[in-house]
């Protein structure tokens, strides 16, 4: 009996053991999970950093690069911005070399963008052109912060051309028009397009248009790389204040077509331009004569009938582009510079009608002197300010030297 309850007592000490083991094993198993845990919890808790990626090059948001305000709306700052992409940046309105910190300019290449401080209203120019400033309407004010001026993500694409979306993890994408030329080009050459490289028709991809030629045609393609106004195109130009296109056909007629493919204008024009923004006038050509419409097609002009519309830059002798005469006085309405029968005149910005005729004067033009613009004319070789001369008209006193 004694042998067998020893053996008994040896077949239990085992089993004690196998118990300690499974003991360990759970507690290191929940001590393992717990760790688990914790890390999860850390992990969950830690300050997620933002991102944002620029032109495809990703990093996170450093300083105060970005910041928010009350209403948590994202600012950007512009000096920081156009020094990342590449743009040139100045403390200054446009043509005005003091140094201004409520004013601000960036330059991508020959395209201008202004702005100032507290104010929504902007204004951008295409250098290398004889156009007026487009101004524009951004959805939130130019703020302040450090001495920096910023504006709102939301409005990078109107101010800047610049295409920009924040995810729902609050990564941000700034792409500009030359990074998204050169991606779209790497993914349309196989469809046997070539995107444009025109600065001023680059713009169009901010708003989710690509202009491209395909086999000697123009085009307008969607970010889904549908043609929207089809291959037929002999040009385009891309007006972004309107929105729409100015373009040619192969008969070498011109017209406007909207972003969705419909007729503005015909095409029944040898040429058609933008002359004026501010007061959205076009100069159109017919047989080598000039005339003016208005935006909606109206003809501000009796005819095309002019050998020239506004007065051409000769900067050697200091003379401006002119087209646009103020009112000089009282008596004297906006007007237009106009060449007919090889003398100069003036039309009403208003009306078209002729408020000075085009029968005597050699040069009708303006100057700038230390900033101040005065307006003259050239008759019998002579130079007089346009209101003298005015006056002189009315008077019905012939001139002679």
């Amino acid at each position: 009996m004694d042998l067998l309850n020893e053996n008994h007592a040896q077949e239990q000490k085992p089993i004690k053991g196998k118990k300690t083991v499974l003991t360990l094993l759970i507690l290191s198993i929940v001590f393992a999970i717990l760790i688990i845990a914790v890390m999860i919890f850390i992990s969950a808790n830690k300050e997620k950093k933002d991102i944002i990626i620029v032109n495809g090059q990703s990093q996170e948001i450093k300083g105060d690069f970005i910041v928010a305000d009350t209403n948590n709306t994202k600012y950007i700052s512009l000096k920081q911005l156009a020094d990342l992409v590449g743009y040139r940046y100045d403390n200054s309105e446009y043509k005005n070399y003091g140094y201004d910190t409520t004013k601000c300019h960036i330059k991508d290449g020959t395209l201008i963008s202004g702005f100032e401080l507290d104010s929504n209203k902007i204004y951008k120019y295409e250098e290398g052109t004889n156009l007026d400033y487009q101004y524009y309407t951004l959805k939130y004010n130019i703020m302040t912060y450090k001495d920096q001026m910023y504006i709102a993500l939301a409005d990078l694409q109107t101010a800047l051309n610049i295409y920009c979306t924040t995810d729902q993890n609050n990564n941000i994408t700034i792409s500009t028009i030359e990074y998204l030329s050169l991606e779209y080009q790497k993914e349309l050459k196989t469809l046997g397009y070539d995107v444009t490289t025109e600065p001023n028709n680059q713009k169009a991809l901010a708003y989710g248009w690509i202009i491209a030629n395909k086999s000697g045609a123009w085009t307008v393609l969607n970010t889904n790389f549908e043609e929207i106004l089809g291959s037929t195109y002999a040009s385009i130009y891309f007006d972004e204040y309107n929105k729409n296109y100015i373009v040619s056909n192969n008969n070498g007629q011109y017209g406007i077509i909207s972003n969705t493919g419909s007729i503005e204008k015909n095409l029944k024009y040898d040429n058609l331009e933008i002359l004026n923004y501010q007061n959205m006038l076009y100069k159109v050509e017919n047989n080598n004569k000039y005339g003016i419409i208005r935006k909606d097609g109206s003809s501000l002009t009796n005819g095309i009938i002019y050998d020239q519309i506004g007065y051409e830059a000769e900067p050697s002798n200091k003379i401006l582009y002119t087209l646009i005469i103020p009112a000089l006085d009282e008596e004297t309405p906006e007007t237009i510079v106009v060449k007919q029968n090889g003398k100069y005149g003036l039309i009403s910005l208003k009306t078209g009608e002729t408020f000075l005729p085009c029968d005597h004067l050699d040069k009708l033009y303006s100057i700038d002197d230390l900033g101040v613009t005065y307006y003259k004319i050239e008759v019998e070789k002579q130079t007089l300010d346009l209101l003298e001369y005015l006056k002189i008209r009315e008077m019905n006193i012939v001139y002679n030297p």
